[in-house]
């Protein structure tokens, strides 16, 4: 097990890079998302089981020794897994329709409440309350510094003259809630292997086992049944999504991976907190694609109210990890 301070690092390390696989949106051109999610998942069991027998020491023999497992664990490990792959296709779905940061803004919003009190219920409250109040506090500043962010994303369109801001349809809302409730199977299932003690790579592999399963099944009878699977493939056209998926996919699951081997030192439930912070490398990404060039002082002090908020939580949760766990 990794000592706090390191684990936090790499825990942040993870969510810069979940904050940034997402940005494969903006390059995939007229390639299905759906593609994008079946490729993401293929690659990702791929990895992982790659790196579960070649660098970790009797790998293999990890891998078979997973049948003498407790098997009701394991089930919840994997149906967590799978739930997660299903709700990112629904998530990918409303970022489509409704743009990066306001999806992002929607479905964290939600995905941030039912994490925080899946873990909870799973590992169980803290010893204090002060202790819980703390949590609870650095959830709501995760929230309200994404909608802060949204705002100045708002206020930037206004100062580029685009006002036709996305509608926040009943659809657009039942859709976030679909893809938060199916996200929350990484609460479910890393939590459950945390409070269990099952080991990192057991448990990586065995959501990244889920996910692959699930997107499987249900691309192939959607892909059967819209006839895309030359789309998919991309038949006489640009493979660029694909190999992009693969770079998406080092990222996904690879952010995944150094966030189990992290968790034990925090907690499911913190570390579940500092991978919120994705959704602020979303935001850093915009400024790296110079979306908000040439805004007003209006939107430069929603964006920098924004990005302030998100650090504030991040110290405080870091205060809570070192002085206070």
């Amino acid at each position: 097990m990794f000592p706090v301070g390191i684990s936090v690092v790499l825990t942040l390390l993870a969510a810069c890079m979940w904050g940034s696989w997402m940005q494969i949106i903006k390059h995939r051109g007229d390639y299905p998302i759906e593609g994008i999610i079946f490729f993401l998942y293929l690659f990702s069991f791929l990895e992982i089981s790659l790196i579960t027998v070649l660098v970790v020491p009797d790998g293999a023999a990890v891998l078979r020794n997973i049948v003498n497992m407790d098997r009701s664990i394991i089930f919840r490990i994997l149906f967590g897994g799978g739930l997660m792959s299903l709700g990112l296709l629904f998530s990918l779905l409303v970022m489509n329709q409704a743009g990066l940061l306001l999806a992002t803004t929607i479905s964290g919003t939600l995905t941030n409440t039912i994490g925080l009190f899946t873990t909870l219920f799973v590992e169980g409250l803290p010893d204090s309350t002060a202790k819980l109040a703390v949590l609870l506090l650095c959830a709501a500043l995760f929230i309200v510094a994404a909608l802060v962010c949204n705002k100045a994303s708002q206020s930037r369109d206004r100062d580029y003259g685009n006002t036709e801001e996305a509608t926040i349809t009943w659809k657009l809302i039942l859709m976030s809630l679909t893809a938060a409730l199916l996200t929350n199977g990484w609460s479910i299932g890393t939590s459950t292997a945390t409070a269990n003690g099952f080991s990192p790579v057991v448990t990586c592999f065995l959501m990244a086992t889920g996910s692959f399963l699930s997107v499987l099944i249900v691309s192939t009878v959607l892909f059967t049944k819209r006839h895309m699977w030359k789309d998919v493939f991309a038949v006489g056209k640009s493979k660029k999504a694909i190999y992009l998926t693969m770079i998406a996919a080092v990222c996904h699951y690879g952010g995944n991976l150094i966030s189990i081997y992290s968790m034990p030192a925090l907690s499911a439930t913190v570390s579940f907190l500092f991978g919120r912070v994705s959704t602020l490398v979303t935001v850093l990404w915009g400024l790296f694609y110079k979306e908000f060039a040439n805004t007003s002082r209006r939107t430069k002090l929603w964006l920098a109210l924004g990005i302030g908020l998100f650090l504030l939580a991040v110290l405080i949760l870091a205060y809570y990890t070192n002085g206070m766990k």
